[in-house]
């Protein structure tokens, strides 16, 4: 019963999704109605013993509370951050100047589509330093996205070029890769250079290629010519800021003040400081205003410049944080009702040998990512049977392990509920739905290149 009950619901929400209903309002009634049903039918409570508040109804939202507490604590304040400095660096001139100052060598290649292949190649590395997909993204929309629609990429190739190889959890630094190396008691290094690197390199060799023919089918298809865009963006950003305000050549370096930051005082340059995202957006804003202050010789104007920095960290409240908060609540629900938990069963049922069990659980794992919009919770939840499936068919533990790992990240970034996903969409006005689109084909190829090369090596 809670099963159909559940594809019910979940068909109710994609549904609402496509007539593009207001999507916080959505995931909250889905996650009522799952929260409600698993509690009436003695599945699971809506809160812990004891944290009842006496009534049904306020427990559902006693939990709402919760998942919004525990949300705002972990990535509000990154994000605030981020979107407030990406406004105010827009609103004085500072993403103009970096515009303006990349688009001669920018606007040399001929085709934009060819940047597609470079920008992959450079957001997977900065991916190994700065491993929050959401936080990374989110910085990059501040800086390579301006670049990239300057130089007539489409709104949503853009997008979906900066977020695609987030999937590819990568290093030391990514969670997943930590608990999966730990699964299986192999030291974390060993694990990233001598198994992690080879499948890394394959996928940045021919991910691009996938991405540049699908994202120019798309724009195609959608009638979008990169002739008629390039150097439109600029001026764009031009109308948004006074014209009678010549902004000064070094003003393109502030928009890399927060990277300069983060990588200057990571752990591999100098381990005296602990630098976080926060602490490099508002040091980033810091210096920002002092320049300001001082070339317009006024305190006031520079204060005054800050309201810029407000509106971006409402507008990223109002839309991106809102979102992930209902996508939460939509995910307890499922996890309440057992949805997650038959995904594991279902899969464990299956009498199949290595290969064919290691295709299954890496579907089941990117569904469950999907759904949920997490790539950490389902690894979580399936890590721990990998060393019985390698026991049982008495196989390397790496054969069902690295697929698992790359399908989390991989179903997340095709999933609308993703934090990431939720993310740049509101930074670029598209809708989650546009940017999934974009990334489906680049993310279901790159999972056929993980599976194969899987079976290949650890077979």
């Amino acid at each position: 019963m809670e099963y159909l009950f559940t594809l019910a619901i979940v068909g109710l929400v994609a549904y609402s999704m496509l007539k593009k209903f207001n999507p916080q309002a959505t995931l909250i009634t889905a996650g009522l109605l799952l929260l409600a049903f698993a509690q009436i039918m003695d599945i699971s409570p809506v809160l812990a013993d004891g944290k009842t508040q006496g009534a049904l109804f306020f427990d559902l939202w006693q939990r709402f509370t919760e998942i919004t507490n525990s949300r705002l604590g972990k990535v509000g304040l990154t994000l605030v951050s981020i979107a407030g400095v990406s406004t105010y660096l827009n609103h004085i001139g500072a993403s103009q100047a970096l515009v303006k100052s990349t688009s001669r060598p920018v606007m040399a290649v001929k085709s934009p589509y060819v940047l597609l292949a470079l920008v992959l190649v450079f957001v997977s590395i900065m991916y190994v330093f700065i491993t929050g997909a959401t936080s990374l993204s989110l910085l990059l929309m501040g800086t390579l996205y301006p670049v990239l629609r300057n130089a007539g990429v489409s709104a949503k190739t853009a997008v979906a070029t900066i977020v695609i190889p987030t999937a590819w959890e990568y290093g030391p630094g990514q969670i997943n890769a930590v608990i999966g190396a730990n699964a299986i008691n192999v030291e974390i290094m060993d694990f990233v250079v001598n198994h992690q690197t080879i499948f890394q390199l394959l996928l940045l060799i021919s991910i691009p290629l996938v991405n540049i023919a699908w994202q120019r089918y798309c724009d195609r298809r959608e009638g979008y010519d990169p002739a008629q865009d390039r150097g439109k963006y600029l001026e764009t950003l031009e109308k948004q800021h006074d014209d009678n305000d010549e902004v000064p050549g070094f003003y393109a370096l502030l928009p890399v003040l927060p990277f300069v930051f983060l990588f200057g005082f990571s752990s591999m340059v100098m381990e005296s400081i602990t630098m976080t995202i926060p602490i490099a957006m508002m040091s980033t804003i810091t210096i920002c205003i002092v320049i300001e202050a001082v070339r317009f010789r006024s305190i006031h104007r520079a204060f005054n410049n800050f309201e810029a920095w407000l509106k971006g960290t409402g507008m990223i409240f109002a839309s991106v944080l809102t979102l992930m908060i209902a996508a939460e609540f939509f995910s307890a629900g499922l996890k309440n009702i057992g949805a997650i938990t038959a995904l594991i069963d279902t899969a464990k049922s299956f009498d199949l040998g290595p290969s064919g069990i290691v295709i299954v659980f890496s579907g089941f794992i990117l569904l469950t990512a999907f759904i949920t919009g997490s790539g950490n919770a389902p690894v979580m939840a399936f890590i721990p049977i990998v060393p019985q499936i390698a026991t049982n068919f008495g196989v390397n533990p790496l054969l069902p392990l690295v697929p698992i790992l790359f399908a989390a990240g991989i179903g997340r970034t095709m999933s609308p509920v993703a934090g990431v996903i939720i993310t740049v969409s509101g930074m670029a006005n598209i809708t989650p739905i546009d940017v999934i689109k974009r990334t489906s084909v680049p993310m279901i190829s790159s999972m056929l290149v993980v599976l194969v090369l899987a079976v290949i090596k650890y077979s």
